[in-house]
């Protein structure tokens, strides 16, 4: 998917599957913590399944607004299973006092990423979102990134979110809010295997 939206045409919902690659790349960088964890754009699992691969000691809920993604989530090993809007439901529900999930991780839809990060750090401690690097670089997104400012670890190689294997013109990097005080970090490309 171009970032420029040139020369194709966006999937439904903002729909583009984690690589495995990206996940691994993160696991082995970063030491998240094991117990609940929630995917809240689950799309068809990609990133739970690939957590699940180096992980025993995590649990996924997921939630997802594509009902037709329920049987690939199920085959994925997501415990618990919720067909709805995350950023709608965020809105609606209210915030246990004491957060349900360890880890939020996700690769929100770009649309409604702030939206996302919002909600997942009002749910649990660690909040781990794959964006464009240049998210850092909005006006939007300006004051809040100087209440919560993440930990970057920026991926050595950009991510094909196609079944063709394309990549298009942007850079992408894990944001990593509740691990301790904000660092930016280059992922070794040997991890990326």
């Amino acid at each position: 998917m171009s970032a420029t939206n040139r020369g194709s045409e966006r999937r439904p919902n903002d729909y583009y599957a984690t690589p495995a690659w990206c996940v691994r790349a993160l696991l082995k960088t970063v030491q998240l913590p094991g117990g609940r964890w929630l995917e809240p754009a689950a799309g068809d699992g990609a990133i739970i399944r690939a957590v699940l691969e180096r992980r025993r000691d995590v649990s996924f809920a997921a939630c997802d607004i594509d009902e037709t993604h329920r049987p690939s989530l199920e085959n994925a090993g997501a415990a618990l299973i919720r067909i709805d809007d995350f950023v709608r439901l965020e809105r609606y529900e209210p915030v246990p006092v004491i957060p349900y999930y360890q880890v939020v991780i996700t690769n929100p839809p770009f649309s409604q990423s702030l939206e996302f990060a919002e909600a997942a750090l009002r749910r649990a401690p660690v909040v781990v979102m794959l964006l464009r690097l240049n998210w850092l670089a909005s006006q939007k997104r300006n004051w809040f990134l100087l209440d919560n400012p993440p930990s970057v670890y920026v991926l050595p190689r950009r991510p094909s979110f196609t079944d063709d294997g394309k990549t298009d013109a942007t850079d992408y990097a894990w944001f990593v809010w509740g691990m301790g005080a904000p660092t930016v970090q280059v992922i070794d490309s040997e991890v990326c295997r």
